[in-house]
């Protein structure tokens, strides 16, 4: 096929980890480049260990990159100056984050100049609790998108049924809609003793429900009498995460439930190889990439009903349960009770699914039909 020249505009990018989106667009654009494609990225310096050079563009093996600097993150002008120095000469501009500004004030003037096809990925932003944030912001700009954004040209990109939903309520139901699930480089697997912890990583955040978890363990007698620990991976200094701290406090659970922080790069690789299970108890996701992240160490996970991972069950690599505290204290009993061999299958399982299901370079044949179907499909 054509190699293609694609634009991403974004509020952040690899090596940040400052969120999923950071590390899933970074995949897509290092197997498109190794396709043959030019990705271009115009990214904030947000989340940067090191200082990154800015103000130049950078060839790299995932495209040509360029990091801004932006005193307003959430009005990055850097990055939408930048990127409107190459939307004339790309085939298509790929927007995430639907209530982030920039993405907004880029599909506007690509509407009113160059007119390219635009995929807009939401990456999570129309999950209702995510809505409730900043309500009026947020209603105000898909009220902007709807008004101001030429819909020949957009395509939106979604992850799975209950997004692809989200979007056609604010959107319409004749929005046009790609659904391709979130791929991942898998990362080396690594060889090491399963100990014996549960594990919790990701952001500190309301949505994501580990109260719930907590309380959960905090009634399970076999857990409290066992060795068995909860290990809580992400930046807990928030009201959120302190909030959570004091519930671990008032429970007693300070030598059984422990806040680790941020962990990232091998570290973090770490403690997905090692954990017993990986919990994701949220309300809602769209996916959840760090469950994707555990079952390419071979650890299985449990995730809530409220994310798309009914596969777990299917493939048994792991449960798919509702996230209240019973169903979740009934299914920590479970897995307390399952066979040293069984267990075992299921590492290998959630190694399988992985390695099947979600290489991203094995997969990043959607990418290009995606584009080029948008593409022959736009009216310019």
């Amino acid at each position: 096929m054509k190699k293609l020249k694609i634009l991403f505009p974004t509020g952040s990018f690899y090596p940040a980890q400052t969120g999923g989106p950071d590390n899933t667009v970074y995949w897509i654009t290092k197997a498109l480049s190794r396709r043959g494609h030019q990705p271009i990225i115009a990214t904030t310096d947000r989340g940067q260990g090191l200082p990154m050079p800015r103000g130049r563009w950078l060839s790299t093996n995932y495209g040509k990159v360029i990091y801004t600097r932006n005193p307003i993150h959430y009005l990055p002008l850097g990055v939408v100056r930048q990127a409107m120095t190459q939307l004339k000469e790309v085939d298509v501009l790929h927007l995430s984050m639907i209530t982030y500004p920039s993405s907004l004030m880029m599909a506007v003037l690509n509407s009113r100049t160059y007119r390219k096809p635009m995929l807009w990925s939401s990456r999570g932003d129309l999950d209702p609790p995510m809505l409730l944030r900043s309500r009026r912001k947020k209603a105000a700009i898909i009220k902007a998108i709807n008004t101001l954004v030429d819909k020949d040209l957009l395509w939106f990109h979604s992850t799975c049924d209950a997004e692809t939903t989200y979007i056609r309520n604010n959107f319409g139901e004749d929005s046009k809609v790609i659904q391709i699930p979130n791929y991942m480089e898998l990362p080396e697997r690594i060889k090491t003793t399963k100990e014996k912890f549960f594990m919790y990583i990701g952001r500190i955040d309301p949505k994501k429900a580990i109260e719930n978890l907590i309380e959960a363990l905090s009634r399970s007698e076999t857990f409290l009498s066992s060795e068995f620990t909860l290990k809580i991976v992400g930046d807990y200094y928030n009201d959120y995460g302190r909030g959570l701290v004091r519930q671990v406090e008032e429970l007693g659970l300070t030598n059984k439930i422990r806040f680790l922080g941020h962990r990232d790069g091998r570290e973090k690789e770490e403690l997905l190889a090692a954990a017993w299970f990986t919990f994701m108890p949220s309300h809602t996701e769209n996916f959840g990439i760090v469950v994707m992240e555990g079952l390419a160490q071979g650890t299985p996970a449990v995730a809530s009903t409220g994310t798309p991972w009914e596969l777990l069950e299917t493939h048994n690599a792991g449960f798919w349960v509702p996230n209240d505290p019973d169903s979740l204290l009934e299914t920590i009993e479970k897995i307390y009770a399952i066979p040293a061999d069984q267990l075992q299958q299921m590492n290998d399982n959630a190694l399988r699914l992985a390695r099947e299901e979600f290489s991203i370079h094995a997969n990043v044949g959607e990418w290009e039909d995606a584009y080029a179907k948008i593409i022959a499909c736009t009216t310019h």
